[in-house]
């Protein structure tokens, strides 16, 4: 009996790349949900040290709280376009793990295959085997 070949072990190999690809994919953006964090942190940061050193001084002139005021402008305005980053993160995220899942089931509907063609060629085998067996202990009989 010959060796047990999946027809199919390209096309399982190369699904396999593709979900290794979209894993990596899903990785970067885990990556860059960190790096979203660390810039919310730090706009965090930054209003609250602005707002804490106005605090600490007893006397503020004039042109020192305006442009404290414009600073905590542009941050509310940065936190607003980092909530618009970290919105359109969740999207691709969604989509990309819905991507790694679809890859996960493609995989998955070829190992199966090749499970259920291998124990359909052991069972061959043993068929073949026990044949060979009957035949040999039949021509053993028959002298």
């Amino acid at each position: 009996m010959q060796r047990f070949h999946f027809a199919l072990a390209k096309v399982l190999d190369f699904r396999r790349r593709q979900l290794e690809l979209e894993e990596a994919k899903f990785e970067a953006l885990h990556s860059e949900r960190r790096a979203l964090e660390s810039e919310s942190s730090r706009l965090e940061g930054e209003a609250l040290q602005t707002r804490q050193s106005l605090m600490v001084t007893g006397s503020a002139e004039s042109q020192d709280l305006v442009a404290a005021d414009l600073y905590l402008r542009h941050l509310s305005a940065e936190k607003r376009r980092h909530t618009s980053r970290v919105a359109e993160w969740q999207a691709r995220s969604s989509k990309q793990q819905e991507a790694v899942v679809e890859a996960r089931r493609r995989v998955r509907l070829f190992e199966k295959l090749e499970e259920r063609q291998l124990r359909d060629w052991k069972a061959a085998a043993d068929r073949e085997q026990e044949n060979l067996a009957s035949e040999l202990y039949l021509a053993r009989w028959k002298r």
